[in-house]
This record gives C-alpha cells, structure tokens and sequence, in this order.
C-alpha cells in the first residue's frame, strides 16, 4: 500500500484540517475528530453532519479504528516530512499556532474570504458566517502576496513614466531659460547702437520677457512639484507594499490587506477612468515678439531720433495673375475686370497671385505692404512668402506643408478663404499695413501691424529653397481699378 501523505484528504478532518485524532464516524459515514464534532455540536441547537448537513436524531456516533492506525501511520510520515522542513516554514507553523479566535478560543486556520480576515474552524459554522467562502492561511497568504507583486509592479511602472515625464520637465525648463537668454542677448545686440535712446524700451522689453518666462517656467515648475509628489506619494505606497511582504506574521499581514489593496487599486483605476494623469507642460516663447526686427519697430516710435528708411521691393509681372495690374515702378498692384496681354504661362498662378522680383536664400529681411479699401468694398488678401517649388496652377491649400509661409486678412467674417490658411486675421480698418519680417537662417517668418509694430503671428520652420514674397488677392466685392497694394522693402 502507498505512504500516507499529509496532502491525502482522506486522512484530515474536515472541521480541524489536521490529521484525525480519534476519528469517529458518524451514520452518514462522515469522519470527525472526536473532540471536534463534539465542539460543534455544542454549538448546533439542531445535530447536523458539518459535511452534508444531514440531521441526526441523537449525538451518535463510532469510533473509526481503522481509520486511526492509518492516520498514525500518515503522522508518522509527516513527522519524517517535518525532519527536513526549511526553519522558515516551521516558523510560519508555530506563528499560525500561536493565535486563537477570541470568542471560541481555537486556532485561527481559515481565512474569510468576504470578511477579510482569519476565523477559526468553528466560526466557519456559525450563522455569522454562513454562506461565506473559506481558504487555508497559507493559501490566503500565497494569493494576497502576489496581488501585493501585481500592485507593487504597477505602482513601479507608473513611478518610472513619472520619473521620464520629470526628466522632461526638467529639460523643457532648461531649455526655455535658456532660450530666453538666447533672446535677452539678441534683444541688447540689436540696441546696441541705440543705447542712449532704447534704455527705457530694452528694459521694458526685457521685463516682459522675464515676466513671461516666470509665468512659463512657474507653470512647469508647479507641473514639476505635481510630478515630484507624486513620485513620492507611490514611493511611500511601494515601500508598504515592500514592508508588508517582509512581515512574517500571518495575522498581521493578513490585517487589513484586503482593504489596502482595494484601497490602491482603486486609486490607480480612477485615475485611469477619469484620465487623470500627470504629464508634462510643454511652452514655448515667441521669436516674433523678442527676435523679429525691434530696430525698425523701436524707430517706428522714434521717428524723431532714427530714420533708416526702406527700399523698394519690387514685384514681378511675370508671375501675376492677368486681371492684376501692376504700376510702372512695379511698387504696387490693382485689381482689374480687363484681363492683362497673355504672360509666361508656366510661372503664371491660378488664382490671383503674384511674386516679388526678389528671392532670398539668406539674410534677414522686413518689407511692408499697405492695402486701401473704400466703404463699399469687402478685401480678402493674404500675404508671407512661398519657396520656389510651391504649387502654383492649381488651387492649393496655403500652408508650410505646402512652401506657404502667410497670413489672410479680411474685413469679411464668413471669409471662404479661411479654407485655404488657418491663419486668419479680421480687420475693420480701411486702410490695413501689415510688416513681414523673414530671418532665413534662423527659419523665421514673423507678421507685425505695421502701424504700431504689435506682433501677429510667427512660423518657425527650415528653409533650403530660394523664398519670395508672396502676395494674393481675393476680389469678393472689389471694384475693378481698387484696393492698391503699395510695397516697400528694408534690408537689416
């Protein structure tokens, strides 16, 4: 016959899970440790099977002695078993032997599942809890441990996407300080020449940039502490974790882990559900307003003291739509219902647009354009500049994916030309001037009011072909021999 093993079921009571200590059996043919069905029973008003719950008239039953010599020799082999336990495991025994259920005063064994907490094997049959799913410590145990390992790697990775979006941070905020610095520097070379008269309009200039660099790098410095808390708030968590799996006793890591690893848990799953994460806060300061042309637009306010003046940028009536007409000294353009003599087609545009006479391949470069409208007139135009490539015969969307570089004004608030650049601007003056400032090496495009210098709009990109200026119009409601455009042109 086999060796009796502690594993074999046949040989452990159903109420103790031990081996049998003087098994009795009763008419069912269920077998109980003496001492244990009589412990029950002196809890039961009605004298049922713990097993099957079949009901007996009397407390009856009969000692099993086969039974007891083949448990003797199943303790007999445990015993041999035990010989070689690691002292680890014979630790945990003594600690599981060494708690009692305070009302019945038996060894806790089961772990309740619903309640959360280790009972003895009486208060398994009690009404408190009845219907309840029971488990072995150990088991309960070996299953709370590795949702602690499942919670603590979660808790891991999220710390290590938290430790990368810190990084980030971290270099995003260096990288705006020092492009500030860059741009302070920019802003004292180009007053250089200037410094007597500028003093008042660098420092106010540079008091703005330092405000808006305070407010940029304070908002990612405040995302920053975000990050640094709650690093450190899953730091303290996984700690916990790490030194609830490094307790021994069985109660005491059993105590309240249920509640804990809910508790964790459905922390991190709210803030999936809403989406509450903590990223990273990504600003930027604008060239146009620190780098774009502060000589010239400093000497719009002092008119008085400098007066550079501006050379003409010329347009090119090879490239301009036929129903435009373009002056003599080629300084402006007008919008005519009689079509122009046929020119070279293959530079022709398809829709009312037309070319400066200059591309540029370096340098820096500002030009202004003036338009003027009567009362009854609506205008659309769009202006910036194109490279050489850029598709010219049919009716393309104006953007820099596309060589277009520009910004649309109108006085038209449904305006459909919005279809073509996403940069769009109303105006409700008659008279518009618009600066366009291009910084070819530093891939910059910037837009000003030409009137106040006030900045527009800015693109940032890399440029590798010859750029021209570009400009277009659009005759909604203008009437033919209108709406000039006038160009001059200033080379820093």
């Amino acid at each position: 016959m086999a060796t009796a093993k502690i594993t074999d079921d046949d040989f452990l009571c159903p109420i103790c899970l031990d081996f049998f200590k003087e098994p009795v059996i009763l008419e069912c043919e269920h077998n109980f440790c003496k001492s244990c069905i009589d412990t029950a029973w002196d809890f039961e008003d009605i004298i049922l099977c713990p097993v099957c719950r079949h009901e007996l008239p009397v407390k009856k039953y009969t000692v099993n002695r086969l039974l007891s010599k083949i448990v003797e020799t199943a303790e007999m082999t445990q015993q041999c078993e035990e010989a070689g336990k690691p002292r680890q495991e014979q630790k945990k025994e003594c600690l599981l032997q060494s708690h009692e259920c305070l009302e019945h005063k038996e060894p806790l064994k089961v772990f309740c599942q619903e309640d959360g907490s280790p009972i003895c094997l009486v208060c398994t049959m009690s009404s408190k809890h009845a219907g309840h799913t029971f488990q072995p410590l150990e088991e309960s145990v070996s299953m709370f441990q590795e949702k602690l390992k499942i919670a603590e790697a979660i808790l891991k990775h999220r710390m290590n996407n938290l430790n990368e979006y810190q990084r980030k941070q971290e270099r995003l905020i260096s990288g705006i300080q020092k492009k500030a610095q860059s741009f302070e520097q920019h802003i004292k070379s180009e007053f250089a020449t200037l410094h007597q008269f500028l003093q008042n309009k660098e420092q106010q200039l540079i008091q703005q940039l330092k405000d808006e660099t305070t407010t940029i790098t304070g908002e990612m410095k405040e995302n920053l502490q975000k990050i640094e808390k709650k690093n450190e708030t899953i730091q303290r968590q996984i700690s916990a974790i790490q030194s609830k799996l490094q307790q021994e006793d069985p109660l005491l890591f059993l105590t309240g882990i249920k509640d804990e690893i809910e508790r964790t848990m459905k922390e991190y799953e709210k803030e999936v559900r809403h989406r509450i994460y903590v990223g990273v806060v990504s600003k930027n300061l604008s060239p146009g307003v620190y780098k774009g042309p502060l000589q010239y637009s400093v000497w719009k306010e002092m008119l008085s003291v400098v007066n550079p003046g501006l050379s003409p940028l010329t347009l090119d009536p090879n490239t301009a739509y036929p129903n435009l007409v373009i002056c003599k000294d080629l300084t402006s353009v007008k919008y005519s219902d009689i079509r122009q003599k046929s020119r070279n087609d293959h530079k022709d545009f398809f829709f009312y647009f037309c070319l400066g006479s200059e591309g540029f391949t370096s340098g820096k470069h500002y030009w202004e354009l003036e338009v003027e409208v009567n009362e009854q007139s609506c205008f659309v135009w769009t202006v910036g500049v194109t490279k050489t490539s850029s598709q010219r015969k049919v009716l393309s969307k104006r953007n820099p994916e596309d060589g277009y570089w520009v910004l649309t004004l109108s006085n038209i608030s449904n305006c459909i030309i919005m279809e073509l650049t996403p940069n769009f601007l109303m105006y409700d003056e008659k008279r518009q001037k618009v600066g366009v400032y291009l910084d070819y090496e530093e891939g910059q495009v910037s837009f000003y009011n030409a009137d106040n210098m006030s900045h527009l709009y800015t693109f940032t990109d890399t440029f590798t072909e010859r750029l021209y200026p570009f400009f277009q119009y659009h005759p909604f409601g203008i009437k033919p021999d209108t709406a000039p455009l006038k160009l001059s042109h200033l080379k820093l």
